[in-house]
């Protein structure tokens, strides 16, 4: 019997242009190059999305208290409508029914009514 040599298929392995022989990894300069660029893009954009909208959420609550007087019909968190009879430091007292008077923090008021005036 004659043996029979197989023969296996050659394989042609194709490097980039320009590669060497030697290494086949990319330089270390690169990836970190392009990790440090991500990373401020994400901040840059965790920035303005997040934070930058909250500070004027911030600004425009804390100018709204400041402008807080007797007289102005607030409405809580919690939805409970009432009329300002007095503004201490940290709270504020409303009349919300005929008799009824509550003592809130100001941090629980979450809009002030402004009421047009009535002509007539």
């Amino acid at each position: 019997m004659r043996r029979e040599e197989r023969r296996m298929p050659e394989i042609i392995y194709a490097a980039a242009p320009g590669a060497s022989n030697g290494s086949a990894t990319a330089p270390a300069s690169s990836g970190w190059g392009s990790l440090l660029f991500m990373l401020i893009f994400f901040i840059a954009i965790f920035y303005f999305l997040i934070i930058l909208p909250q500070r004027r959420r911030e600004k425009q609550f804390q100018q709204m208290l400041s402008q807080l007087k007797r007289g102005d019909t607030v409405v809580t968190i919690g939805g409970i409508v009432g009329k300002v009879i007095d503004i201490k430091k940290d709270t504020v007292k409303i009349k919300t029914a005929n008799a009824t008077e509550l003592e809130i923090t100001k941090r629980a008021i979450s809009t002030v009514i402004k009421e047009k005036n009535q002509e007539g």
